[in-house]
């Protein structure tokens, strides 16, 4: 039986592209997984969150959902409604 490394480096070498998108999913997710911590060690709601960034509840949800195409000026506005430092490194 095969493990899930050995199956990933089997289908990167006959789909290079792939390996792309399995990081860029993965990297949404940890995202997502990220905001919703930061939320949370805030000890606010999704509505509570939306109301100090001037944006609708269900955009809060997308945004610790799916994120997807989201600017840094989007991710500075949760994390100063959540009271989070925002930094980027490269």
């Amino acid at each position: 039986m095969k493990t899930l490394r050995q199956f990933k480096s089997e289908l990167i070498t006959e789909r290079p592209k792939l390996e792309e998108m399995i990081e860029n999913d993965l990297a949404e997710l940890r995202l997502s997984e990220q905001l919703r911590q930061l939320r949370k060690e805030a000890g606010l709601t999704q509505q509570a969150v939306a109301e100090r960034m001037h944006v609708t509840r269900s955009y809060v949800a997308q945004l610790e959902g799916k994120p997807q195409n989201v600017t840094l000026a989007t991710l500075l506005k949760y994390a100063r409604a959540v009271g989070a430092q925002f930094k980027v490194t490269v």
